[in-house]
């Protein structure tokens, strides 16, 4: 009998002890969880990067804890989203999370997370569809009614800048009233700057936009948001015409490359600032190059910003670099582009091809094109007339004194607009003017130019050197005569078609590196003739190198995909005051050159 009482009460311990050590189990988990929970504070400011211990207790308890709260799974979603959006930005990993938050049963996830969520998502549809955006945000409003005052805010926010039928205007005055009583928010108000530079985006005021970007920049912290920043003001500045402060935004956002290693947002944003550069700067060819970098990428800008601005670039390039082929191909499929692209960018499109059909000879299609130039100009002059200083004169106060400027400044700017309209009145005539100048020309310019590589020919070189002007204090002119290396040779192996490639080749790189007012010449077979204007001696020393170490650095690729390298030899002189008699300067180098060929070529002889 005592034996099967201890045999019984051997038996029963080891249940005992389960459920205690279950229960202790289950309460360390409940404690971590919580702990865990405690952790997460929901914000729409995101810290990064996260903390590491963190995000393995997230990651475990979404991957192993199946009958969580939908309270506590809609704080762990959002925690692992924030992750996501730190190393990614808004990705498609990102996104997700997000939906997930809202699939959940909306009484019983945490109400601010869903705003979150809500808040993000309209702001991701609405790149797409501004009736998808608001569709999306009027159906999930309602449920977040239990949030913070502090998360709704931001969904007012959202609806004022998507979906309030509001002018510009009026939408500017609303976010400048909300600054006014959110003071102390910095993460707030660096929202709305960046609603109002986004509005003035939209209207063409660039330079407004800019100084929107800089006033949202003063109020944020974290390098991530900053670099982004950088970009959208690069970005605007260099639209308004402001090569070199856009550049210097450029050369910001560039710095911040190990930020966004991950990303194949920065890449994209990098090449629209550098094509953009190249643009203003009249580099066609690398912009061309920087085109067809960026083609890959070109059916997501389109998708999610209506944006054809860069094929507008790239028709403009292929102009420059007479593509025809690539040019016919942009005209082709016009309609479907001027369909699809956003105001903002359709008075450029209208622009190029009012301009592309006055250089065909077509007067009735330029014509029709330049019409809906004017139009949609009228329009965006109508919609700005009263916004230009509506930010500036509401930071300095709200009272009537704001009330009367805007109305004097409403009566400047439709002045200004009967300005412009006649100015785009003369701009026709002057468009005329141009189309029949350049008929008379044309047989000028065939003089002119060299046919196979598009520079100037012999006789007119020489005569550009010959009217050069007296240089200014310690500047020179530097004029450098060149003939490829083994040229004959060239022609004689792989055949004149390749020797005809070869020049083409030289001539892009050599336009490469030297600057817009430089002069450039072929004086006939292999042999060219550059000028640099205006420099100092040194200068044109560096040049001259650099362009030697451009043909020898960059081989040419033949047909069966074998590289070829074509060199040069150089001469080159310096002068201060124009001279006539260019031929006797010509004979100098052309000695020289003789001397750079007996040296053993690829070199510069100076006299």
């Amino acid at each position: 009998m005592n034996i099967f009482k201890i045999a019984v009460s051997k038996f029963l311990i080891f249940p005992v002890i389960y459920c205690c050590l279950l229960s202790a189990i289950n309460s360390a988990f409940a404690n971590d969880l919580n702990l865990t929970l405690n952790s997460i504070q929901p914000s729409h400011y995101y810290v990064c990067p996260e903390d590491k211990v963190l995000i393995d207790k997230v990651e475990w308890f979404l991957a192993n804890s199946p009958n969580l709260s939908n309270q506590a799974r809609s704080k762990l979603l959002w925690q692992k989203a924030t992750v996501i959006f730190c190393k990614y930005g808004v990705s498609d990993d990102y996104l997700r999370y997000l939906k997930k938050i809202t699939l959940l049963p909306s009484n019983e996830v945490n109400k601010n997370i869903l705003s979150l969520a809500i808040y993000d998502l309209t702001d991701f549809y609405y790149r797409y569809s501004q009736t998808k955006a608001c569709d999306f945000l009027h159906e999930n409003r309602l449920l977040v009614k239990g949030a913070s005052q502090e998360f709704l805010k931001y969904l007012d926010m959202t609806e004022l800048q998507y979906c309030a039928e509001m002018s510009a205007v009026e939408k500017i005055k609303a976010f400048v009233r909300l600054r006014e009583v959110n003071k102390g928010d910095d993460h707030f108000i660096a929202s709305i700057y960046l609603s109002i530079a986004e509005i003035y985006s939209s209207l063409g005021q660039f330079t407004l936009a800019a100084n929107a970007f800089k006033k949202h920049l003063s109020y944020i912290s974290d390098d991530f948001n900053m670099y982004w920043t950088y970009y959208a003001i690069a970005t605007e500045l260099l639209d308004a015409g402001g090569i070199e402060e856009g550049k210097r935004y450029f050369r910001k956002f560039e710095s911040g490359a190990d930020l966004f290693v991950d990303t194949e947002d920065y890449k994209v944003l990098l090449l629209v600032l550098k094509i953009k550069i190249a643009y203003m700067e009249k580099k066609f060819a690398v912009m061309l190059v920087l085109i067809d970098e960026f083609e890959p990428y070109q059916s997501r800008i389109e998708k999610s910003q209506s944006d054809n601005k860069m094929l507008l670039y790239k028709a403009i390039a292929c102009v420059e670099n007479n593509r025809t082929q690539c040019v016919n191909s942009f005209i082709a499929k016009k309609a479907v582009l001027i369909k699809q692209t956003k105001a903002s960018n359709l008075r450029y499109l209208y622009e190029f091809l009012t301009k592309y059909y006055i250089t065909q000879n077509q007067a009735k299609a330029s014509q029709k094109h330049f019409e809906s130039y004017i139009n949609i100009n009228q329009q965006s002059l109508i919609n700005q007339q009263s916004s230009v200083s509506i930010l500036d004169t509401a930071e300095l106060q709200q009272d009537i004194v704001t009330l009367e400027l805007s109305l004097v400044s409403a009566k400047l700017e439709q002045s200004k607009i009967t300005l412009v309209l006649s100015g785009l009145l003369i701009f026709v005539l002057i468009a005329i003017c141009y189309f029949i100048w350049r008929q008379k020309n044309k047989e000028k310019i065939l003089l002119e130019t060299d046919e196979l590589t598009r520079i100037y020919n012999r006789r007119a070189i020489f005569e550009q050197i010959a009217n050069l002007k007296n240089t200014k204090s310690n500047d020179i002119h530097a004029i450098i005569l060149f003939d490829l290396d083994n040229f004959k040779s060239i022609n004689d192996k792989y055949s004149h078609t390749i020797g005809d490639k070869a020049l083409r080749h030289i001539v892009k790189l050599t336009k490469d590196n030297i600057r817009q007012q430089d002069l450039f010449g072929r004086i006939g077979g292999e042999e060219f003739v550059v000028c640099l204007k205006d420099l100092e001696k040194v200068s044109a020393q560096i040049i001259v190198e650099r362009i030697l170490s451009s043909f020898e650095n960059n081989p040419m690729l033949l047909n069966d995909a074998k590289e070829l390298t074509v060199t040069a030899s150089f001469s080159i002189t310096y002068i201060e005051k124009a001279s006539a008699n260019f031929e006797a300067i010509y004979q100098r180098l052309d000695n020289a050159l003789y001397k750079a060929k007996d040296l053993g070529r690829n070199r510069v002889v100076e006299i």
